[in-house]
């Protein structure tokens, strides 16, 4: 089915209001859901709630938390999220960190006891859209198996980078080779993986979506090198918060809370006049774009281009919804 942002978020609203959470928290933790379902990525919008609600439901989420800074190291600063709302509190520390970095030139806040973010993309994206580059990760629960094993025991830890321009190039990535929540979408939908995306029962590589969310054999970006990456995510996202880190929000925690992550505004504009930034980014787009293609029919992509006209085509035309889902949303 198709439905238009306000009715997404009105039934965002509903549901939270429900269950006691404030009236502006309410508004504002649904209109980043309704953001970020109609920028395309249902994965961690739509599809997610239901799962964010049930964490509520649990006491995972702390809706009326009020997270508090514990450091401040010139431009770095530590904050404990007190286990709050994960996409709210994302957004002020990705705006904490431009306020730091109109002081110092670059600014790092990082963050313990934190919740899940939804989607990353959203605070790299609002730093580049003021004029920063933009950096953040999170950890995240065991939910990966390290190269060469088929145990979960690292994160998917997803790494956003967002470079200012007109449009915002971004890369925002799992450090598998499909989110959870991509595998669901996809399982929904009926298709295969476009590539391979995981191990199935005999170790061998799979593009079945529901095989590999059962199992949680899911293949590392780039087999040892996304494994690697993840785990030094991991680490430098437990140290600078002096948070868990993946061993621990999965040992001695119920279900994915209590995680770390880092949030990193870049100034640029003392760095560069805003012509040559421009024309510099125009030459690495047109360089890229006017390569050969391997398939006259597939345009080559930059990273983030497509989510402005994803967000005019939904605008546009609605925003389709999977009916198993949105009936799962109504019964909340």
């Amino acid at each position: 089915m198709k439905l238009t942002f306000e009715q997404l978020k009105l039934e965002f609203e509903r549901v939270l209001l429900a269950r006691g959470v404030a009236a502006d928290t309410a508004n504002e933790c649904a209109t980043m859901f309704a953001q970020t379902t109609e920028s395309g990525v249902y994965s961690h919008g739509v599809n997610r709630f239901p799962r964010f609600i049930q964490q509520l439901d649990n006491g995972d989420i702390i809706a009326d938390a009020i997270p508090e800074r514990i450091l401040t190291l010139g431009a770095i600063e530590q904050w404990d999220a007190q286990r709050s709302i994960g996409n709210i509190t994302a957004r002020h520390m990705m705006e904490r960190a431009t306020t730091l970095a109109d002081q110092h030139g670059i600014g790092l806040v990082a963050l313990r006891n934190a919740n899940h973010w939804m989607r990353g993309g959203s605070y790299g994206w609002q730093a580049a859209e003021k004029g920063y580059i933009g950096l953040c990760w999170t950890n995240s629960i065991a939910v990966m198996p390290p190269w060469g094993a088929k145990e979960c025991r690292i994160g998917t830890n997803p790494l956003i980078i967002a470079i200012p321009g007109d449009p915002i190039t971004m890369v925002d990535m799992s450090m598998s080779m499909f989110s959870y929540g991509m595998l669901e979408v996809n399982r929904l939908s009926g298709r295969q993986l476009p590539v391979d995306g995981g191990f199935d029962d005999d170790g061998q590589l799979t593009r079945e979506p529901g095989v590999i969310e059962k199992n949680r054999r899911i293949l590392p970006m780039g087999y040892w090198k996304g494994s690697g990456l993840s785990i030094v995510l991991d680490m430098i996202a437990t140290l600078l918060s002096d948070g868990a880190s993946v061993a621990e929000v999965t040992q001695e925690n119920s279900d994915e809370y209590g995680v770390s992550q880092i949030f990193i505004a870049i100034e640029v504009d003392r760095l560069i006049s805003g012509e040559r930034r421009d024309a510099k980014l125009k030459r690495i787009i047109e360089y890229v774009k006017t390569a050969e293609r391997a398939d006259s029919n597939i345009a080559i992509r930059l990273p983030g281009h497509e989510f402005t006209r994803l967000q005019a085509e939904n605008r546009r035309n609605g925003i389709e919804v999977n009916d198993s889902v949105w009936a799962k949303i109504q019964a909340l």
